[in-house]
């Protein structure tokens, strides 16, 4: 049911921001982005019963809980990167979004980094 609630916002906002665009792009840029914001705190309220059960389940089947922050760190990396780049297209900036991406990439890089090594000690291991 939230999610339509969710769905329901941002196809109100539609028409607002299609008229906004033509005379202020500026405000149209600034509404998608409120409306953004709310419905990514929304989502990540709605998660939060989620990650409880992932950490139970990560926890029942022996994997660190670090391996586990790694994870949704990077998934929020990757979450966070895709609104924005959105939001750059949605403005008329093709190159900030492909900037927004790349900074993206290596964001995740830095943040699975740790969960590599452990893939790497693994492998060495059974050498």
């Amino acid at each position: 049911m939230e999610i339509l609630k969710l769905a329901a916002l941002c196809a109100v906002c539609v028409l607002p921001v299609v008229l906004l665009r033509r005379k202020t792009p500026e405000q149209a840029l600034l509404l998608t982005a409120a409306v953004l914001a709310v419905v990514l705190a929304r989502c990540l309220t709605l998660a939060a019963p989620l990650l409880e059960e992932l950490r139970l389940l990560f926890g029942r089947a022996g994997v660190e809980a670090a391996y586990l922050t790694v994870l949704l760190r990077t998934l929020a990396a990757a979450l966070v990167t895709r609104l924005c780049a959105d939001l750059c297209r949605d403005g008329g900036s093709q190159a900030l979004a492909s900037a927004v991406e790349l900074a993206g990439a290596a964001a995740s890089l830095v943040i699975a980094l740790p969960l590599l090594e452990a893939v790497v000690e693994l492998l060495l291991g059974w050498i």
